[in-house]
């Protein structure tokens, strides 16, 4: 139950950031213009079930109670985070690779050519954001110890 709630809280507030984001950059409408429901439906869950399994991964075996386990956490969360930004962008490499194919078999060199820096990007962005909500995690599993032994 934890992996599941931390999945769905972590991938909530990250697509609730980007909204944001693209919301005071006047970005958000021409964002959404190409998306529609199901597609943006899709890739929430997809985002949402490659975060629930690296965050099984990042906590497997791990009692967040004990200071070793916190620290050990922080250093998972990084590693998987990153591992996690590659298999989202996996995810939708295997989509547009896809629709490539059926629309426009010439367009897949570009593709080529940026896959590795792709890689590279979503790694680091992976490793920056897992690393940020391990903190908030623990920051939140703090708080709510003090406020049970109130």
């Amino acid at each position: 139950m934890v992996e599941w709630s931390l999945a769905t809280f972590h991938t909530s507030l990250f697509v609730l950031l980007i909204i944001f984001f693209l919301y005071s950059r006047d970005a958000l409408g021409p964002a959404l213009a190409g998306l529609n429901t199901l597609l943006g439906l899709a890739l929430f869950v997809a985002l949402w079930a490659t975060t629930y399994l690296t965050t099984c991964r990042a906590l497997e075996g791990l009692d967040l109670a004990g200071e070793g386990d916190r620290r050990l956490f922080a250093r998972r969360a990084f590693r998987w985070g990153a591992a996690n930004g590659i298999a989202f962008l996996a995810v939708l490499a295997l989509v547009l690779v896809a629709s490539a194919v059926f629309v426009s078999p010439s367009g897949l060199l570009p593709v080529l050519f940026v896959a590795p820096f792709a890689l590279i990007i979503s790694a680091v962005v992976g490793a920056i954001v897992g690393t940020l909500f391990s903190a908030i995690d623990l920051v939140l599993l703090a708080l709510a110890r003090a406020l049970a032994e109130v």
